[in-house]
């Protein structure tokens, strides 16, 4: 069995959030405050001890509506104020799908509520519905309410009043309902308790490492914790290659204890015995006797650290001088030796394994291993396909290294977040065509490292020297007053330039629709003629020889993938139809009555002077000896170089993208 989905209403941004789960890892990607920290925090919420909902938890809307409904109720003259006011508050509702095709029950089978063989599907529901006793609390907040407000107060004061009452109360205005539901009968349920849903999964969650530095009130001292929980424990449930270990450490454990004891309480009363002399104790007095306790094994608990030694082992480093990525992963090792160890014990129970931005402090190398890390641990140490896993990151490296049917992407909008599974963006062409697609960009995200997934807006590029040039040339735009129109210039905001080449730039439209990814595409115009595609200028030219160019032409013109684009129609592309959606294309355009045919000689051409080319000559980077790289460094390092002008089509792409609000309207 395992966890499908959960639907989260109405808890912090997820406001109506339906999440599908994979059998063994599910990796949560998107930018800062998207919600994804909230997914396990709601998971871990549901499986505490806690039975109310937190004011803090409750969104900003909920709760507008929620003040909305409390006055409306006090003003109703409706015949059913109570009935209008139950329908106007919104509700926060947890619903879980369990799987159970495997026949693997457990403790589901609490769950199972329908008598069809043929579903496999358990359905769990925690809501937060309005409390019994609710009419009470109502007539409290609005005495209340009545005490602190009058007929001089304005708008803004009752507001305020009213909420910080509403707030004072709102754990009395819900109480917690779980109900097992049938999923052939959405109105058949049974009533559970919360221990039921406890008994089901077992949660552990490792949350990021936020206290890594060497204070003494930080220091979590991650082997003394561990050794602690070898001691607490049955011996039967220690590891096998680690009993023989610990019985050799317990039998000296307790022989030191024993003969340190009787040591030291011969000394002891020695120094007692010298006590006499001053009248105590007396003949009819019970006798002294010194004994000391010693906790050996508190001690070894308390006390036992991670250092380092030289190869010969004759000189050692405290354990704070390794750096904080090894000892994150020391920690979050030593906390899943100890997960595996507890679940092999208990296989009713679903196991869910929560870890949050497990790559905190680590080198790039460590994030690429460790998801198999993880997968080979839990393989090896407990059974492949027991434990599900759930990681969120902010790391490229992680995030690329997962296959996409594994990952969902947490997008937010203004008021809300959505979960997208990567593998379901809609891709044209034939199912073996879209089979390529995906595995194009699956291996190509995983060779760049590219980070779309957590970026503000995107610039595809055609090469390493538009990915050198991008930076100077956003920076230039802004200092010469084209990023004016905008509160946040493109400067302050999260882009990230993407080298794709002109001939594959095309596999990236569907998938920044998909992420809804503000993104400005840069590529060549490459005049061609004839049947072979001979490069030429533009007098000469037919066609264009970029895919990306004439993929977006026929997209927009309706021109058939049998028919050539003609170059005058790429040419005559207007403003609007080089937009499309969250996309916006640029390539060469005429400058100075020529029209260049790469990045290169677009920046020869409207900066002639640096490269003494005169008037009426056509500017040609090919008849020179710079390599592209090295051209591009020339303009950003060399004295002379350094203040050249970027190129209109450039300039106007990037304007727009300045421009487009950032994804998420933020």
């Amino acid at each position: 069995m395992y966890l499908k989905s959960i639907h989260i209403e109405n808890f912090r941004l997820l406001r109506d959030v339906i999440i599908s789960f994979d059998k063994s890892l599910t990796l949560f990607v998107g930018k800062n405050n998207t919600g994804k920290t909230s997914i396990m925090q709601a998971m871990e919420f549901l499986l505490s001890s806690e039975a109310t909902l937190a004011f803090d938890d409750y969104p900003l809307e909920c709760r507008q509506a929620l003040y909305s409904a409390v006055l409306d109720y006090w003003n109703s003259t409706s015949e059913d104020p109570f009935r209008v006011f139950k329908q106007s508050v919104p509700i926060t509702k947890l619903t879980l799908t369990i799987d159970y095709s495997d026949n693997v029950l457990g403790n589901v089978s609490g769950f199972i509520i329908d008598l069809d063989e043929k579903v496999n599907e358990a359905i769990i529901q925690a809501s937060f519905d309005i409390s019994l006793g609710v009419l009470d609390v109502l007539t409290t907040c609005r005495a209340q309410f009545e005490s602190l407000v009058n007929v001089e107060s304005t708008n803004e004061e009752k507001n305020a009043v009213l909420q910080s009452i509403v707030k004072k109360y709102f754990t009395e205005f819900f109480t917690m309902n779980i109900v097992a539901i049938n999923p052939s009968n959405q109105e058949d349920t049974l009533k559970k308790q919360k221990s039921d849903l406890q008994s089901l999964f077992f949660l552990k969650v490792i949350k990021a490492e936020r206290n890594m530095d060497e204070s003494e009130a930080a220091n979590t001292n991650p082997l003394g914790k561990i050794m602690k929980v070898l001691f607490s424990n049955q011996l039967s449930d220690v590891e096998a290659e680690v009993q023989e270990s610990f019985k050799k450490l317990e039998t000296l454990v307790a022989d030191s204890n024993f003969n340190l004891q009787s040591k030291i309480n011969m000394h002891m009363a020695a120094i007692v015995q010298n006590m006499l002399p001053f009248g105590y104790p007396a003949a009819d007095d019970l006798q002294l006797h010194a004994s000391t306790n010693i906790d050996l094994e508190r001690r070894i608990r308390e006390d036992t650290e991670l250092t380092y030694v030289s190869k010969n082992a004759t000189e050692s480093l405290p354990g704070s001088h390794n750096g904080l990525g090894y000892k994150n992963l020391i920690k979050i090792s030593l906390e899943l030796h100890e997960f595996a160890r507890t679940i092999k014990n208990d296989r009713m129970r679903l196991p869910l394994l929560f870890l949050e931005e497990p790559e905190a402090h680590m080198h790039p190398q460590l994030q690429t291993t460790f998801v198999s890390f993880i997968e080979d641990f839990l393989q090896r140490e407990v059974e492949e396909g027991v434990v599900q896993v759930m990681m969120t990151t902010h790391s490229a490296h992680i995030a690329n290294i997962v296959e996409f049917n594994k990952v969902r992407y947490i997008k937010r909008h203004a008021n809300s977040v959505e979960c997208k599974s990567i593998a379901d963006f809609p891709r044209n062409g034939t199912p073996d065509e879209q089979k390529a697609h995906l595995e194009f960009l699956q291996k190509y995200m995983k060779l760049s490292y590219c980070d779309l997934y957590f970026c503000d807006k995107a610039i595809l590029v055609e090469g390493a020297s538009e990915r050198l040039l991008l930076p100077d040339m956003i920076k230039k735009c802004k200092d010469n007053g084209h990023f004016s129109d905008v509160g946040i210039p493109l400067t302050s905001q999260y882009y990230s330039i993407v080298e794709v080449g002109g001939a594959y730039a095309h596999h990236f439209y569907d998938f920044v629709d998909y992420l809804e990814i503000p993104t400005l595409i840069i590529t060549d115009i490459d005049f061609v003629k004839g049947i072979n595609g001979k490069q030429c200028q533009r007098d000469e030219a037919e066609r264009s020889s970029n895919i990306a160019i004439n993929r977006w032409c026929r997209n927009k013109l309706g021109i058939s993938d049998n028919n050539t684009v003609p170059i005058t129609q790429i040419l005559g592309m207007t403003a609007e139809q080089l937009t499309d959606g969250y996309r916006h294309l640029e390539y060469q355009k005429e400058e100075n009555n020529f029209y260049p045919r790469s990045l290169e000689d677009a920046i020869m051409n409207c900066n002639r002077a640096l490269f003494d080319i005169a008037d009426g000559e056509n500017p040609d980077f090919n008849k020179g000896n710079d390599k592209k790289t090295d051209f591009a460094l020339k303009l950003l390092m060399e004295e002379g170089f350094t203040a050249y002008q970027v190129p209109s089509y450039i300039r106007d792409g990037l304007v727009w993208l300045n421009s487009y609000p950032r994804a998420g309207g933020q």
